[in-house]
């Protein structure tokens, strides 16, 4: 009865004494991951439980999953904490980065970002960004500044482009008779 309480004593006793680097490969690496931050982690399938402030990345790979312990979550993700597990959940398919499952951050090509949302035309009232590739509203500066480019209705324009005042029958115009 003492022998087995004793080797189980000198194996827990071997085991503390190990660097701490060393004990972590004997729990596992799995996919060429490691288990920092884990509280369960197992060789073929990672981490399945993180430490509490930490989030858990599932990273799929075919049929084949892996679970990483992270701070953040990587581009695509987003991590929703919860009572039981602080997860990363990937954003949308037109989603490049995201804030939460509703609210987009930078959008995918062909798509551009309105108000947290990625669309594939911008709305009526925005211009296409192709740089940033959002929309941004017009100014209402921008609307006027195009009415003013346009000449008004009473107003005619000569062949060299020079606006002519309208004629009035009979009056005058600029001090000069018609």
């Amino acid at each position: 009865m003492r022998a087995p309480l004793c080797l189980l004593l000198l194996v827990a006793h071997a085991v503390d004494t190990l660097p701490v680097n060393r004990r972590k490969k004997q729990v596992g690496t799995g996919l060429g991951g490691n288990c920092t931050g884990c509280i369960i982690c197992s060789e073929e399938n990672g981490c399945s439980t993180c430490q509490q402030r930490l989030f858990l990345f599932i990273h799929r790979e075919g049929i084949r999953q892996y679970g990483k312990c992270v701070h953040d979550c990587p581009q695509g993700y987003f991590g929703i904490r919860g009572q039981e597990v602080n997860r990363c959940k990937k954003c949308g398919a037109t989603c490049e980065s995201c804030f939460s499952q509703d609210f987009c951050i930078q959008c995918k090509r062909r798509f551009y970002l309105y108000k947290g949302k990625c669309l594939p035309t911008c709305p009526p009232g925005t211009a296409a960004q192709p740089s940033t590739r959002e929309c941004q509203e017009r100014s209402p500066s921008q609307k006027k500044g195009r009415r003013d480019r346009r000449p008004r209705k009473d107003r005619k324009l000569d062949h060299k482009g020079d606006v002519t005042p309208p004629t009035l029958a009979g009056g005058t115009v600029g001090g000069v008779s018609v």
